[in-house]
């Protein structure tokens, strides 16, 4: 990248135009920028980087208004620059962003946006390229193919910051050639395994605590059933661990098992023994229950032979019982059916229909049956006829539900007919009223643009309260500075004054000084005959100017200061003027306001719009569904009064053929029920008189039974079998006493013949003991505890069982959980040491992360480059060279050392001196210049800046520095040299001079031959 020609107008300290022809100066190679400090040598770097990159480099973009405070107000700043690169030819102009005075009002500004311009030459003619910043930044970006940090480091190269970078710690050196070489990508390398690692970590853990909580938990199992000894105590794995477990518990099992085997045969024994001595108790017990039964049963042999005629008797006369019990109810029950046909006959004579059937009142005889009958006949055609007529009366009772159903449909569809008429009208003037309303509104204004003006107009506003106080500031410290120059040109005043008395009164000075005899020391004669006096009569003395020199020196040096702390205000006050910060307060607090109100109303109609929008899409839907509901219920309403006017006319032709059938004011239905009512009662009273013949029939037959039955038996008449029967109480009684007499007997033979007893006998004969009480019930106590033992010991082998079974399942579930673990912990392994590997630690015997590395290999590079300049500017003696080792504790990669011939040693390069600093810190710009710049794609660079540092290098070292920069315009290259040292104005003839005054600074090229 060449630069041809660059051109600055109201920019920086350069009130005017000024033009530098860089082709004019490139034909020395080598040129010099040179000036007064604060002339603007500075500035002319700052406005090439400006036109390049729209920025000026470091920290200059935020503390520097860019343009010039000397210009006239109208003059726009300006920087023009024409360049070459990769073959092609560029112009690019920018203007910043400036305040212009308004042209309609009387006070106040308007805001110029920065402005871009990029050209290229085309066959000869210029053609523009674009005229946005955003373009014509990425197209310059391209074409330059470095970035604004990287252009300072490889074109402009400032002595200062290298000569910090050649004494920095290698923590220091990181962040810069971070930002040169963008190692962000290793550092994402760096995090994602460090990610990755903490995930397989994770993963590892979870794994280890499922294992370890499965050895856990097989422990405690194995713990609550087995005692301390019996659990293993020698170091085993975790699986066999369990495995031993598993066996202890099925040990323990088969013992508890074993144990109530044995016990359960010792009880099968015990109560063997227990259940042969109840025997022996119970033979003895039926045996003394045979003996008292025997006794009682004798006792009670005479009363039992006067029971036993009672009851004789009882059954004698209980042969005669039933037909006298069937005569007396058979008599009761003709009296009951003669009544009961009666009371029938009164209810039926009640019915209004009865005097229509029956023509007069039956009697329960024969007759009355016949009667009966013949009603029933008639009543039964005429239930017939009814009959016949009872589906047209349901007919007609559907038919008049079909017309009520009808009615309310017809009705109900009127209603939904009126009701939609009335809503599709109500939908239609809505959708009309939200036309209007949308017609109504404007067009929605950019909610985007008032929402940047407003934060626009809100910036104003912070720089009219910035504004007001710095102005305050700026007041207070031009009437400081104003005073200050006031009291430094009295002093200054003062002093010539003085001076120049002391220069007009050098001879009577002298002439104080003569003395009688002696030698003048002007003329060397010994008279002095006219010597000269003060016009005034008084001297000045050497004392009294030197004193008013100093008041004057101390003063200019106040004047210097409140001039510079001044200016600083002004440039403050002027950037926040070119923010809009001279704005009237309550102007720029309108325009905030005005803007938040116009910002408000865009989203209220917008908001508005988008409500109406939605809204009227919704009313033409309702009208579209309402309309095709009026024509649904139109056709309906037609069906429904089609159905109604068929139903009334079938609804007249059923109740006209029912009156004709019917008495008048009488319903088919309920004149049907009365009938049915009639039949029931009558059809009741001929069962009944069928009844009360029955049981007449019976009456005669019983008595006629009775009387043949007594004839037969013992008793003389019907009284006496009355008197032998018993009452059912006293029946019961004599019975039980004769069952329990007999039951006594029958149970005395079997108890002689029972096998008790003859045990019992028998046991006696043999003579033969009983057991004692206490004998057995320490018999049954001991069998008690045995059986409770063998069920405890029962239940202990099932838990011990549950337990090996459990004990199994953790045994294969470690099993499964170890198989499973060997793949998670090599990843594991293998993810965390590459993860400290790249991070600097674990084996990472050097402790340097992965962009560390990547940066090393980078500053290794630097350090060659480096070393080829600097060997030449030190005739040999030194080069740098890249240090990866360790310093105790702390990450190496980054050490930078200087290697001296002389001494064969490497040493720390804050040991150099300041010139020999100044070359190395040289040396290290430019090898960094050619490694950003192979970095960046081989962009060829042809025009380079350096800046002050000469000054601090003896004559071999500067001859040294700038034999080895000659040697950088080989090939066509240009370099600029920025130094006040005189010699280097001796030594170069192309120049560059840059010359400050009240009204700005200039420009103006000299060449006086080649170097």
């Amino acid at each position: 990248m060449r630069i041809h020609r660059l051109e600055i107008q109201a920019f920086g300290p350069f009130a005017a135009r000024e033009t530098i022809d860089f082709d004019e100066l490139s034909s020395h190679g080598l040129f010099l920028l040179n000036g007064q400090t604060g002339a603007g040598k500075t500035s002319i770097l700052d406005a090439i980087c400006f036109a390049l990159y729209g920025s000026v480099p470091g920290a200059r973009q935020h503390g520097k208004r860019l343009r010039s405070d000397h210009a006239e107000p109208e003059t726009a700043p300006e920087v023009v620059c024409e360049f070459s690169a990769r073959g092609r030819r560029f112009e690019v102009t920018r203007n910043p962003q400036w305040e212009r005075p308004s042209s309609r009002a009387r006070s106040g500004s308007v805001t110029e946006q920065a402005h871009t311009l990029l050209r290229e030459k085309v066959n000869g003619a210029w053609v523009q390229k674009s005229s946005r910043n955003d373009e014509a930044a990425a197209e310059l970006l391209s074409v330059l193919g470095m970035s604004l940090e990287q252009f300072t480091k490889v074109v402009l190269l400032p002595q200062g910051d290298f000569a910090a970078f050649l004494r920095a710690d290698a923590k220091e050196r990181r962040p810069l050639l971070q930002r040169l070489f963008s190692t962000d990508r290793y550092e994402a390398v760096e995090q994602t395994l460090a990610d990755e690692a903490a995930k397989a970590r994770s993963a590892y853990q979870a794994a280890v605590a499922g294992a370890d909580q499965l050895l856990e938990r097989a422990t405690e199992e194995a713990s609550r059933h087995l005692a301390a000894e019996d659990i293993p105590n020698q170091p085993l794995a975790a699986g066999d661990l369990i495995a031993a477990f598993e066996s202890s518990i099925a040990s323990a099992a088969a013992s508890v098992q074993e144990a109530a085997t044995r016990g359960q045969e010792a009880l099968g024994r015990l109560r063997e023994t227990i259940g042969w001595r109840e025997l022996a108790l119970a033979d003895h017990a039926a045996l003394m229950e045979l003996e008292k039964l025997s006794v009682e049963h004798r006792q009670a042999a005479d009363g039992h032979a006067a029971l036993a005629e009672t009851l004789a008797a009882h059954r004698s006369a209980e042969l005669l019982a039933s037909p006298i019990r069937h005569r007396d109810q058979a008599a009761l029950a003709a009296e009951r059916s003669a009544k009961e046909f009666l009371d029938r006959i009164d209810t039926a004579e009640t019915h209004p229909l009865y005097p229509a059937f029956v023509s007069r009142r039956p009697e329960p005889e024969p007759a009355g049956q016949a009667l009966l009958d013949e009603a029933a006949g008639r009543l039964a055609a005429e239930r017939g006829r009814i009959g016949a007529l009872l589906p047209e009366e349901q007919r007609l009772q559907m038919a008049r539900s079909d017309v009520q159903r009808f009615e309310r449909r017809a009705e109900q569809l009127a209603q939904d007919l009126t009701a939609a008429a009335a809503e599709r009208e109500q939908l239609a003037a809505t959708g009309r009223r939200l036309q209007d309303e949308l017609a109504a509104l404007a067009e929605t204004p950019d909610v985007g643009l008032l929402t940047e003006r407003l934060e626009q107009a809100r910036r104003v506003r912070e720089a009219v309260a910035d504004h007001a106080a710095c102005r305050a500031k700026t007041e207070a410290a031009r009437a400081r500075r104003d005073a200050a120059h006031t009291r430094q040109l009295e002093r200054k005043e003062t002093w010539l004054s003085l001076l120049e008395q002391r220069l007009d009164q050098a001879a009577a000075e002298l002439a104080a000084t003569l003395a009688e005899g002696e030698t003048c020391p002007v003329c060397g004669g010994t008279e002095h005959p006219l010597p000269a006096v003060a016009a005034s009569g008084q001297l000045v003395t050497r004392e009294q100017e030197a004193a008013a020199r100093d008041e004057h020196a101390a003063a200019e040096a106040r004047y210097s200061e409140a001039r510079e702390a001044c200016a600083n205000l002004e440039q403050e006050l002027s950037v926040l003027a070119s923010r809009g910060g001279a704005t009237d307060a309550t102007e720029a607090a309108a325009a905030v306001a005005t803007a938040r109100a116009s910002l408000d109303q865009a989203v209220a109609v917008r908001d508005r719009r988008r409500e109406l929008q939605e809204r009227l899409a919704a009313t033409t839907q309702q009208l579209e569904e309402i309309g095709q509901q009026l024509s649904a219920l139109a056709v309906a309403r037609a069906s429904a009064d089609s159905e109604l006017k068929a139903g009334r006319e079938r609804t007249e032709e059923l109740e006209r053929k029912l009156r004709e059938a019917l008495p008048d004011g009488v319903s088919l239905r309920d004149h049907a029920a009365s009938l049915s009512r009639l039949d029931q009662l009558l059809a009741d009273a001929l069962r009944i008189l069928a009844e009360h013949r029955h049981c007449g029939n019976a009456l005669a037959q019983a008595e006629g039974d009775l009387a043949s039955a007594i004839d037969q038996s013992n008793f003389a008449a019907e009284e006496e079998v009355r008197v032998s029967l018993l009452a059912p109480a006293q029946l019961q009684e004599l019975e039980r006493r004769h069952t329990a007499y007999v039951e006594a007997g029958q149970r005395l033979a079997v108890l002689e013949s029972s096998e008790p007893v003859i045990r019992a006998r028998t046991a006696l004969e043999n003579g033969e003991t009983l057991p004692e009480t206490g004998e057995m019930d320490a018999a049954r106590d001991q069998a008690e505890v045995l059986d409770r033992t063998v069920r405890e010991q029962q239940v202990r082998h099932g838990v011990l069982a549950a337990s090996q079974e459990q004990l199994a399942a953790y045994r294969r579930r470690f099993e499964e959980e170890h198989t499973r673990l060997a793949p998670i912990a090599a990843r594991h392994e293998l993810l965390q040491s590459v993860a400290e590997t790249v991070r600097g630690l674990g084996e990472n015997e050097r402790k340097m992360t992965l962009t560390t590395y990547v940066l090393a290999a980078r500053l290794e590079q630097i350090a060659a480059a480096a070393s080829e300049r600097l060997i030449a500017m030190t005739d040999g003696r030194y080069t740098l060279v890249h240090d990866d080792s360790k310093s105790g504790n702390k990450k190496s990669g980054l050490g930078l050392h200087v290697s001296d011939e002389w001494t064969g040693q490497r040493r720390d390069t804050a040991t150099l001196s300041g010139g020999e600093s100044f070359m190395a810190s040289l040396a290290l710009a430019l090898g960094l210049a050619d490694v950003v710049q192979a970095e960046a794609g081989g962009v060829d660079i042809e025009t380079l800046f350096v800046d002050e540092g000469f000054g601090s290098l003896d004559e071999q070292a500067l001859e040294q520095v700038m034999d080895a920069l000659e040697g950088l315009r080989d090939g066509g290259r240009v370099i600029g040299l920025v130094s006040h040292v005189a010699e280097m104005k001796q030594r170069i003839g192309a120049q560059l001079q840059v010359t400050k005054g009240r009204h700005g600074s200039s420009v103006r090229t000299v060449l006086t031959g080649v170097a």
